[in-house]
């Protein structure tokens, strides 16, 4: 699980489990308020065998991840 901080959200990369195995995703979640965690899923939404998997996918989404906009929803590099 990797974090990055942005100026005024956090992103938290994870592997959630789903009936037949796990999926990739970003947690984001502003910085100066409890608001609902928004899930946004890496790798077209793609199943995963092994947690492990799932956990390096979405941390090399996390390392993409230029910003995250005022709405929430990440900006990615290229």
């Amino acid at each position: 699980m990797a974090r990055r901080h942005f100026e005024h959200f956090e992103a938290l990369s994870s592997a959630i489990p789903l009936e037949d195995g796990y999926q990739a995703i970003i947690a984001v979640q502003r910085r100066d308020s409890d608001e609902h965690v928004h899930i946004v899923k890496v790798a077209d939404g793609r199943r995963f065998d092994l947690q492990s998997e799932a956990q390096s996918v979405a941390e090399a989404a996390l390392n993409r991840l230029r910003e995250i906009d005022a709405d929430g929803e990440p900006i990615w590099e290229g």
